[in-house]
């Protein structure tokens, strides 16, 4: 059984705020996104440090734990 498809009229489904005229930073006339990046004002080496060694101490405390377990139920 084949029904007609439904004819409906486009419209705007909705707008940007009014103040978003006078907006001249970026993001657009909705504000700023979750895809607008921070300039790039030097690197990010410490951050990726500090991440670094706490992977590498929460994988220490895994294996430590690990090996105490082995050894303790064996």
């Amino acid at each position: 059984m084949k029904f007609p498809r439904e004819k409906r009229e486009s419209r705007t489904v909705a707008q940007p705020p009014p103040e978003a005229s006078r907006r001249v930073d970026g993001g657009g006339p909705w504000g700023p996104t979750q895809f607008d990046l921070p300039d790039r004002n030097g690197s990010n080496s410490q951050a990726i440090l500090i991440v670094s060694l706490v992977g590498v101490v929460i994988l220490l405390v895994i294996a430590g734990l690990w090996a105490l377990a082995y050894f303790q139920f064996t």
